[in-house]
C-alpha cells in the first residue's frame, strides 16, 4: 500500500524488531545505526527533528524532501538488517511488517511529539532522571543538549521557538520536556488522532475503536479540520493512496472483459501467459491499464497476470511506445477504460 507523502509532509515514524526482540545488542550497533541514519538523511535530503533507539524500537519526526519518506526508511532498515544478520548469525526479517508512519499537523503536535519521542528512555526505566536522559547518546535530546554532536539532525527547528540565546533555548526546552500535556494522550501519538481509508475519515476516539479499525488505512495526527483537508487533497490526486480493495477488484474485472472482447481472446489466453500475437497484445494493454491507470505495482500487475514483474515492466515499455502514435481506436479504448475507473472512484 502506498503511503501519504508529499514534499515537506511530516511523519512520525515507528518501527520494531520482529515479535518485539532486540535490533541492538550493543553499544557498537546502535552506534553504527546512527552513523546510517545520518547517511541516509544526508542522501535523501529527509529533515530529522526528534528520534530515539531503544533496545526493540525506533521513533522518528521527519520532514520529506524531495525523495519519499519510504526511500529513505528502506536504505536505513535494510542496511541495519543485512548489518545486524551478519553480526549475529540470523536470517529473515528483523523488522516487524512495515514501519508505521502518521501524518502529522505540526502546528498543533510538533513540539508535544518531539516531548513524547525523546522521553521513551526515561519512561521506559533506561534512564533514572533528566540528568540521565542528558547522557543517553542515542537520542535527538542527546543532540540538542549537546550542541553539533548531531549535525545532521534539525535543532534550529525544534528550538528556535524558544526565546533567548542558545543557553536560555535548551533550558526552555528541558522545563517544556519535564512538563506534561494532560489533553495528549501516549496512545495518540502511537495511533493517530484519525484514519483515512475507502469509507472516507473516521475519528480514532479511543483504543477499540483503533483496535477494529487499523488494517489497511492511513493515520493522521491532527485536528478535524487539517485531517479533512488531506482526505480533499487525496481526492484530488488520480494517484490516491486509498485503495478500496473491492471496488479495485471490481475495476480489474471489467477490465478484463473489455479486453477480452476487444481483442477476442478468452480470459485463459490473456492471465496465463500463453504467446500469440493477439494475447500478447492484450496483455500489453492490460498491463498498462493496471499500472498507468489504476495505479497498481509492478508486483500486483504480475500476480493478476501471471508473469514475472520484470515481464509486466517490458509490456509496459512496448505499449508505451504505442500509445505516442496516437490511433483513434486506441483513443476511444482508452476513454473506456477510464470511465470504468471513474464509475468506481
Amino acid at each position: 500500500m502506498h503511503r501519504l507523502d508529499w514534499e515537506n509532509a511530516f511523519h512520525h515514524v515507528m518501527t520494531r524488531g520482529m515479535e518485539k526482540r532486540t535490533i541492538f545488542e550493543e553499544d557498537l550497533d546502535l552506534y553504527l545505526f546512527v552513523d546510517r541514519l545520518q547517511k541516509c538523511a544526508i542522501e535523501t535530503g529527509i529533515h530529522v527533528f526528534a528520534w530515539v533507539l531503544m533496545p526493540n524500537h525506533i521513533h522518528l519526526l521527519t520532514k520529506t524532501g524531495g525523495v519519499p519518506l519510504s526511500t529513505f526508511m528502506h536504505k536505513l532498515l535494510t542496511g541495519h538488517a543485512s548489518y545486524y544478520n551478519r553480526k549475529y548469525g540470523r536470517v529473515g526479517h528483523l523488522f516487524q511488517n512495515r514501519y508505521r508512519s502518521i501524518l502529522v499537523q505540526t502546528e498543533v503536535y510538533f513540539h508535544s511529539l518531539i516531548r513524547y519521542i525523546h522521553l521513551n528512555p526515561l519512561k521506559a526505566g533506561i534512564v533514572s532522571d533528566l540528568a540521565d536522559l542528558n547522557e543517553y547518546r542515542w537520542s535527538g535530546h542527546f543532540g540538542l543538549i549537546h550542541a553539533d554532536v548531531y549535525a545532521w539532525q534539525d535543532t534550529d527547528a525544534v528550538l528556535r521557538d524558544f526565546a533567548g540565546d542558545p543557553a536560555n533555548q535548551i533550558r526552555s526546552y528541558t522545563d517544556f520536556l519535564m512538563s506534561i500535556d494532560e489533553d495528549i494522550s501516549d496512545l495518540m501519538f502511537d495511533e493517530g488522532s484519525f484514519i483515512i481509508g475507502p469509507a472516507g475519515l473516521h475519528t480514532l476516539a479511543n483504543k477499540s475503536t483503533i483496535s477494529a479499525s487499523a488494517s489497511g488505512n492511513h493515520r493522521i495526527l491532527g485536528n478535524r479540520s487539517f485531517a479533512e483537508s488531506v482526505l480533499a487533497r487525496l481526492k484530488c490526486n488520480r494517484g490516491t493512496p486509498i485503495r478500496d480493495r473491492e471496488s479495485e477488484h471490481a475495476i480489474i474485472d471489467q477490465l478484463i472483459q473489455l479486453i477480452q472482447m476487444h481483442w477476442m481472446v478468452d480470459k485463459n489466453s490473456l492471465l496465463s501467459g500463453r504467446r500469440t500475437r493477439r494475447s500478447s497484445r492484450a496483455r500489453e494493454f492490460l498491463s498498462y491499464c493496471l499500472v498507468d491507470e489504476l495505479g497498481l505495482s509492478l508486483t500486483d500487475a504480475a500476480g493478476i497476470q501471471h508473469l514475472s514483474s520484470q515481464g509486466v515492466d517490458q509490456a509496459l515499455k512496448r505499449f508505451r511506445s504505442e500509445i505516442k502514435c496516437n490511433s483513434i481506436a486506441l483513443k476511444t479504448l482508452l476513454e473506456d477504460v477510464q470511465a470504468i475507473i471513474r464509475q468506481r472512484a
